[in-house]
């Protein structure tokens, strides 16, 4: 089966994706196996993250060592990002907000023509608004006339169906929360708390 690989590069990010990775929580009908890559500044702290939800990660990004700033971690993630995407491609790749790693793993399914969805947040400061805006723009131009690749709706539809919140449960007779009505057609009765 063909993998989806899903970027996680902060321990929000692993908040948020954790379900797209649980085991077992993959129908066996699914065109594709999610795989988490977790990666970013900490990639130690987002896989033990992940391992907390029940979500461990497929792969492990690391950085050899700390950077010093965003342009060198930048630069390692597109080196190491490349190698993961470009070595084998994926079905697709899932990012989320305006991280550097968000950022690389867009510049590199691009290059390489791998379907890219991703997943805006707000952000938190002036830096990450406009690197989410060209990860928005990458994925956008991808699927454009120019960018020649058709919208990954599979995908897509994957991503929204496993993150979308659970649906409520049923009430069932006997939850105290249920009251049971007069089903007769008889004299009606009535019910006070």
């Amino acid at each position: 089966m063909a993998e989806l690989l899903i970027v996680v590069a902060s321990v929000e990010d692993a908040r948020a994706l954790a379900p797209l990775g649980r085991p077992g929580n993959v129908p066996q009908d699914e065109p594709v196996t999610p795989i988490l890559v977790a990666t970013g500044p900490d990639p130690l702290g987002v896989d033990a993250e992940l391992d907390e939800l029940d979500a461990p990660a497929g792969r492990l990004l690391l950085l050899d060592g700390p950077t010093r700033g965003w342009a060198e971690e930048a630069a390692r993630l597109v080196v190491r990002l490349d190698a993961l995407i470009a070595g084998e491609p994926p079905a697709g790749v899932v990012v989320r907000g305006g991280s550097e790693a968000a950022l690389a793993a867009a510049r590199c399914a691009v290059a390489v023509g791998v379907p890219l969805l991703h997943l805006p947040v707000p952000a938190s400061d002036a830096r990450s608004a406009a690197t989410g805006a060209l990860v928005g723009e990458l994925a956008a131009w991808q699927t454009s006339p120019d960018g020649g690749l058709p919208y990954p709706t599979e995908i897509d539809l994957l991503v929204h169906r496993r993150l979308a919140p659970a649906p409520p449960r049923p009430r069932h007779a006997s939850d105290p929360n249920v009251v049971r009505m007069p089903s007769g057609r008889g004299s009606r009765s009535s019910l006070s708390a």
